[in-house]
């Protein structure tokens, strides 16, 4: 069965065929589920309550398996709105993405300078949130944050964890191409 439309859904599978995906279906797997479950409660709860050398590893082991599906899934979608086809990304493009993240983080952790863009930017990216949560608890609106990073060449012993990203993303993508 061939489609035309690459927004229209298909109900029968075709090994191999690249329709049983669905854009951002990378963050439905259950390591990135978990992983994002563990972001989330790790900075808002774990950092804030208990600040600690586990907190901190923790967010670095989880994002680095969680930022490059993110990244990933957000680039398939984006092509899929646009209907590029094919708009799914494959292995390569994960691997890609992956080694990317890791020079990014490999950098920020031991170079002050790309610490300092970082903190800067992901304030400038976070400004949204922080403003909407302003204005809904009655503050005005905020001046734009910069956010926290401790810089540690320690926490680049969760660059391996990148590994677990690639295999989670090769899954998703061999699945789908298996019949039900």
């Amino acid at each position: 069965m061939t489609v035309d439309d690459p927004h229209r859904v298909v109900s029968s599978r075709v090994a191999g065929s690249p329709s049983n995906r669905t854009p951002g279906d990378l963050l439905f797997h259950p390591v990135a589920l978990v992983a994002l479950v563990l972001v989330i409660l790790n900075d808002q709860v774990l950092k804030v309550r208990y600040p600690s050398a586990f907190s901190g590893k923790l967010s670095d082991f989880v994002g680095l398996i969680y930022f490059p599906l993110f990244v990933v899934a957000t680039f398939e979608a984006l092509r899929w709105m646009l209907r590029r086809r094919p708009w799914q990304l494959g292995p390569r493009s994960v691997i890609a993405v992956s080694v990317t993240v890791g020079i990014a983080f490999t950098l920020i952790k031991l170079w002050s300078p790309a610490a300092d863009f970082y903190r800067e930017h992901l304030g400038l990216l976070l400004w949204p949130a922080y403003a909407l949560g302003d204005l809904l608890q009655g503050r005005g609106l905020p001046g734009v944050r910069v956010v926290g990073l401790v810089q540690d060449p320690t926490d680049l012993i969760a660059l391996p964890t990148l590994l677990l990203t690639v295999w989670v993303a090769k899954r998703v993508m061999v699945d789908s191409s298996d019949p039900p």
